[in-house]
């Protein structure tokens, strides 16, 4: 659930204040030959996402959220991934929900065995007409770790996602929403 602040009110009455306005004077320069359907929608459509494109702006700047020790370890019985940690509000305002999103890849090459190069020249056609494949394989979960998170507040969290055991290098990153 995602909390509305007293900015996100203030927006929303000043998009409702617009659109009025809008709406009077579309009315009142009516000649009445023509239709008021097309500007009376271009004008809720045009609003409606104004309104959309402010509420997520303020969320994302209002709604902020920090991780903090984050630990992570390979648990080899059940091939899964252990995140612990720590979020915290560090914004002013209550965070409805906090969504980890964590992306677990793997690169796979057919040319691995090539040496050490450190620096191979290319030339823009090599990615066109390329034999070798390269591959990215990735595993995407999201995990809910708060919710009603009030300002400062700092809560401990653990999340467990499995990984294929085809993977040999797995590479983990986590990004963390709220709302």
């Amino acid at each position: 659930m995602t909390y509305f602040t007293l900015l996100h009110w203030f927006v929303i009455l000043i998009i409702i204040l617009i659109f009025s306005l809008v709406l009077v004077l579309t009315i009142r320069n009516n000649d009445g030959k023509s239709s008021l359907l097309a500007p009376i929608l271009a004008n809720i459509f045009i609003m409606g996402i104004f309104a959309v494109f402010a509420i997520y702006g303020l969320d994302k700047y209002t709604k902020v959220a920090r991780l903090e020790n984050i630990t992570q370890k390979k648990v080899l019985i059940n091939e899964s991934f252990s995140i612990s940690g720590q979020i915290r509000n560090i914004g002013n305002f209550q965070i409805g929900q906090c969504i980890l999103e964590v992306k677990i890849s793997n690169e796979l090459s057919e040319n691995t065995g090539s040496g050490s190069i450190v620096f191979e020249p290319k030339s823009a056609f090599d990615n066109l007409f390329s034999k070798e494949s390269t591959s990215t394989v990735e595993t995407t979960k999201e995990f809910v770790i708060a919710e009603n998170l009030h300002q400062n507040e700092m809560r401990n969290f653990t999340v467990f996602m499995r990984y294929p055991p085809s993977f040999a290098k797995p590479y983990l990153r986590y990004e963390l929403f709220c709302h």
